[in-house]
């Protein structure tokens, strides 16, 4: 994972970052049983599916990260993105059509309950956590097709603490910073 790896380098160029998280595409999927095959279970909650998705975080802690990534593939039409960022309490949703899926957003509140419980084996007070809804803000594509570029570059700067300050009209850079990760296997700067 390319932001994976610009992470760790970072964390050692910096003492006191805490380290990030990415999970792949897969993890909000099997979370919500969104490919089972029973329509009663299909696109509810189940942390048995990703219990063991946890023991791969830098660290084995997901409550010492600094931000944990969630790409969300909606109905295999559209990517958005959710961020928990761990440090404050806070799981907001990044959407470049501006929408807002609240049931990922309240999955992943109830993920982090739910390993709060299995590996701290205490309750985790929800209440001091805020749900943030995809913000007015957040850069908009302009077409129907770029959702996947700008979940893409809404993680990359999201991760290296800088603001979206991008719009539809930087797209082609943004292709090209991530086709140039890619070739260089770790994000760039």
């Amino acid at each position: 994972n390319c932001l994976a790896k610009r992470d760790e380098k970072m964390c050692a160029r910096q003492p006191g970052r805490k380290r990030s998280h990415f999970f792949n595409s897969f993890f909000v999927q099997t979370m919500f049983d969104e490919k089972n095959n029973n329509s009663n279970l299909r696109g509810k909650y189940n942390y048995k599916n990703v219990k063991r998705w946890g023991k791969k975080v830098p660290g084995k802690d997901i409550f010492n990260l600094k931000y944990i990534v969630c790409p969300i593939n909606l109905d295999n039409m559209h990517w958005t993105s959710a961020v928990i960022f761990m440090e404050e309490k806070r799981i907001q949703y990044y959407d470049s059509m501006g929408g807002t899926d609240r049931r990922k957003l309240e999955g992943l509140l109830h993920y982090l309950k739910d390993e709060y419980r299995a590996k701290k084996g205490g309750e985790l007070d929800t209440d001091e956590w805020e749900l943030v809804a995809c913000k007015r803000d957040t850069p908009r594509q302009l077409n129907g097709f770029d959702c996947g570029v700008f979940t893409c570059i809404f993680c990359d700067f999201i991760s290296k603490d800088c603001p979206l300050v991008f719009n539809q009209h930087h797209i082609d850079q943004c292709r090209e910073r991530i086709a140039l990760s890619i070739m260089k296997n770790c994000a760039i700067e």
